[in-house]
């Protein structure tokens, strides 16, 4: 399944020439809330299982023919708590 992900993660990694994303990290933006926030994340946290339900759930919930930033269906605050608890 990690496999999978991060195949998915790649191919949706086309972003416009003017935005920068480094080597080694990939977008998503939490969707929920009162603002959407972008968080720049390491190709690390795809071994966290957290992170990985959140992908599960986007994907049941947008479907990967997204282009661009991945929407996670989650306040940015929920994201941060589990991005904060896996450096841990």
């Amino acid at each position: 399944m990690l496999r999978f992900m991060a195949e998915k993660v790649q191919a949706t990694l086309s972003f416009p020439k003017r935005v920068r994303v480094r080597k080694g990290h990939f977008v998503v933006i939490a969707t929920q809330g009162r603002e959407p926030q972008r968080f720049l994340i390491k190709l690390g946290y795809l071994h966290n299982p957290e992170f990985l339900k959140l992908l599960k759930q986007a994907e049941e919930e947008f479907g990967f023919s997204q282009e661009g930033a991945i929407a996670i269906p989650c306040r940015p605050d929920e994201l941060q708590k589990i991005l904060t608890m896996s450096k841990s």
